[in-house]
C-alpha cells in the first residue's frame, strides 16, 4: 500500500465506547476519513454479540468502558476465540496508559493503541500508520484467514527474504503459527535460527515454550526465569515458567510465578484460574480461594467461564467450614453448596467434573458436621467414582483426597498401593501425591511431620536433593517441627550446596540450622552428625566466600 491513498471507504469500522459524545466524535472523524460503514456499542457484551456475528475491518476500543468487561477483556477473548480474522486491525483507545493499559495492549496485542483525548490529525496519523504496517503483512493474514497454514510459512519466509528489514517480524509470526500447530521441532529449528542472530525476547519466550513441550524443563527454566526477571513487558514467560515449575512438581515456585504475573496484569480470567488450581496443589487455601473468586468474576457471561472455579472455590471453603467460628462455618457451608449448585446448573458438565462436585458436596456435608449425610453423599460419589474408568493419574490423586476423608484405613492402603503402581517414578507425580496426603494431615500435625520425615529420607536416598530441601524447608515451618527434621534438613541444604547449588535464602537458613543444631548437648545420640554437617557447611561456605 506504501504511501498510497488507504482505500477507507471500502472498510468497515466498530466502536466500542461508553460515552455518547466520544461515540459521535469518533464517528464523525473516521466519516471525515472516508469511512461510510460504521457502527459502534457501548459495552463489552454487546461489542462481542456484534463481532462473533459481523466482519469488521477495524475495531475501535475503549480500554475503560464502565460496568462490565473492559477493552483488554474484550481483546482477550477475542483473541481466545479467534473471533475476528488475522487482517483485522484491533486498537485500543486510552484516557491515560496506565499499567493495567499497557500490560493488556503488550501482552493481547492488539495493532496499536490511541491516548485521548484523540483529534482528527492524531487519529489520521496513527491509523495511517497502523493500516500501512498491517498491509506489510497482507499475504501471511489472508493465507491466515484461508486456513492456508503451508501458505502463510511461505509467506513469512518471502516477506523475510523480499523485505529483510522485516524479516525478524516475519519469523515471530512464524514461529507462532508453528506453535499453534504443535509443529514443535520446526518451530525450535527457527528459535535457535533466530537466537544465533539476536536475542530477542520473543524468540527466548518461544524457545521457552518449545523446550516445555518437548518435555526439556530443566532447558526451558533459564529462558523462562531470565526472560521474566529482565522483561517485564512479557507477563507470558511467567505463565510457561509456572508451567516448567509445576511439571517438576514445585509448586510452591509456579504459584510465587502465577502471583506476580497477576500483580502485573490482574485482569486475565485464565491467570487467576491458573493460580486457583496451582494453589490447590500447593496446600494453600486462602490463595486459592482469592484466586477462584476472581475467576469466577471475570469469567462471569464470557467465553472463559468454566466450573472449576466454582468447585475450586467450594473446596477452598473446607478450611473455614471445619475450623471456623459457628457462624464463619454456617456462612462458608451455605456459600459451597450454593456453588455447588451453580456449577451443576450453570454448565454442561463432563463425568469427571460431576464426580468433583458430588465429592465437594459429600465434603461440605461431613466438614458441617452432618456427618451422616456426608457419608450417603461420598456414597454416591463413589458411584460415579468407580464407573469412571478412564480417570488419568492426576484425576485419581486429585480423588485420593476424598478417600482419605472417608473410606477406612484398609481401603485406602489399597488404594494407596495400586496410585503409587501406576505412579511409578515420576516425580511430579509422586510430589503431587504426597502433597495431597500431607494436606490431609493438617489436624494430626504429628503423623504429618513424620510423613514429611519419611518422605524427606527416601529423596535423600535417592539424591533427590532438590525436592528433598523444598520438602524440608516446607516441614520445618510448621510449629512441631523438631530437631530430628532440622537435621535432615540441614543435611540436605548442605548437600545442595556441595553439588553447587547455592542460594541466599538458603545459605541464611543453613546458618540459622547450624546455630540452632550446635545448642543441642554433648550427650545427644544426634550430636556427632551435628558436628560433622556443621564442618561440612563451614567448608562449603568458605569456599564460595573465597570464590
Amino acid at each position: 500500500m506504501g504511501l498510497d491513498v488507504i482505500p477507507y471507504h471500502k472498510m468497515k469500522a466498530l466502536i466500542i465506547e461508553d460515552l455518547a459524545e466520544m461515540r459521535s466524535s469518533m464517528k464523525s472523524m473516521l466519516s471525515n476519513m472516508g469511512l461510510s460503514d460504521i457502527e459502534s456499542v457501548n459495552n463489552g457484551e454487546e461489542a462481542l454479540k456484534r463481532i462473533q456475528k459481523e466482519h469488521y475491518d477495524i475495531i475501535f476500543s475503549d480500554y475503560e468502558l464502565g460496568k462490565g468487561k473492559d477493552g483488554q477483556q474484550i481483546l482477550e477473548e477475542v483473541r481466545y476465540s479467534n473471533l475476528i480474522k488475522a487482517s483485522s486491525i484491533y486498537i485500543l483507545v486510552t484516557a491515560a496508559q496506565t499499567v493495567d493499559m499497557v500490560m493488556g495492549a503488550l501482552e493481547f496485542e492488539p495493532d496499536g493503541y490511541i491516548v485521548k483525548p484523540v483529534t482528527l490529525d492524531l487519529l489520521r496519523t496513527r491509523l495511517n500508520r497502523i493500516v500501512r504496517t498491517k498491509d506489510i503483512y497482507k499475504e501471511i493474514n489472508k493465507a491466515l484467514d484461508r486456513k492456508n497454514i503451508d501458505g502463510a510459512l511461505d509467506a513469512c519466509n518471502r516477506l523475510a527474504i523480499q523485505k529483510p528489514k522485516f524479516a525478524l517480524p516475519a519469523y515471530r509470526i512464524k514461529g507462532r503459527i508453528l506453535l499453534n500447530e504443535k509443529r514443535w521441532e520446526e518451530a525450535k529449528d527457527l528459535y535457535e535460527t533466530v537466537l544465533g542472530i539476536k536475542r530477542v525476547a520473543w524468540a527466548v519466550l518461544g524457545m521457552g515454550k518449545v523446550c516445555y513441550q518437548i518435555n526439556e524443563f530443566e532447558e526451558a527454566k533459564p529462558l523462562l526465569e531470565g526472560l521474566a526477571a529482565t522483561n517485564s513487558k512479557y507477563v507470558e514467560a511467567q505463565d510457561w515458567l509456572a508451567k516448567v515449575l509445576e511439571a517438576q512438581g514445585k509448586y510452591k515456585a509456579a504459584q510465587k510465578v502465577l502471583q506476580a504475573a497477576i500483580d502485573e496484569s490482574p485482569k486475565s480470567c485464565l491467570r487467576q484460574q491458573e493460580l486457583g488450581r496451582v494453589a490447590e496443589l500447593n496446600g494453600d487455601p486462602i490463595a486459592m480461594r482469592k484466586a477462584c473468586r476472581k475467576a469466577i468474576s471475570l469469567g462471569k457471561n464470557s467465553v472463559f467461564a468454566k466450573p472449576e472455579p466454582f468447585i475450586g472455590l467450594a473446596k477452598a471453603l473446607q478450611v473455614s467450614i471445619k475450623s471456623g467460628s459457628i457462624r464463619e462455618s454456617k456462612l462458608a457451608t451455605q456459600e459451597s453448596m450454593k456453588l455447588i449448585e451453580s456449577a451443576r446448573m450453570d454448565f454442561h458438565l463432563t463425568s469427571l467434573q460431576n464426580l468433583k462436585c458430588a465429592l465437594v458436596e459429600a465434603e461440605t456435608l461431613y466438614n458441617s458436621k452432618n456427618e451422616e449425610e456426608g457419608q450417603l453423599a461420598y456414597r454416591l460419589a463413589k458411584n460415579l467414582m468407580d464407573a469412571s474408568s478412564d480417570l488419568s493419574i492426576d484425576d485419581q490423586i486429585d480423588v485420593f483426597s476424598s478417600r482419605l476423608l472417608f473410606e477406612t484405613d484398609a481401603e485406602i492402603q489399597k488404594s494407596k498401593q495400586g496410585l503409587l503402581s501406576e505412579i511409578g517414578d515420576n516425580k511430579r507425580l509422586q510430589t503431587k501425591f504426597y502433597r495431597v496426603i500431607e494436606n490431609s494431615l493438617s489436624n494430626k500435625p504429628g503423623e504429618r511431620l513424620e510423613l514429611i520425615k519419611k518422605r524427606a529420607t527416601e529423596l535423600l536416598d535417592k539424591d533427590d536433593i532438590e525436592d528433598a530441601v523444598e520438602l524440608l524447608v516446607r516441614g520445618m515451618a510448621y510449629p512441631n517441627a523438631d530437631d530430628e527434621l532440622k537435621l535432615l534438613g540441614f543435611n540436605a541444604i548442605v548437600s545442595r550446596f556441595e553439588k553447587g547449588r547455592s542460594d541466599p535464602e538458603l545459605l541464611e537458613k543453613g546458618d540459622e540450622l547450624s546455630m540452632a543444631l550446635g545448642k543441642i548437648p554433648s550427650d545427644n545420640p544426634m550430636h556427632p552428625q551435628i558436628e560433622k554437617f556443621k564442618q561440612r557447611w563451614a567448608d562449603v561456605t568458605n569456599e564460595q566466600n573465597e570464590e
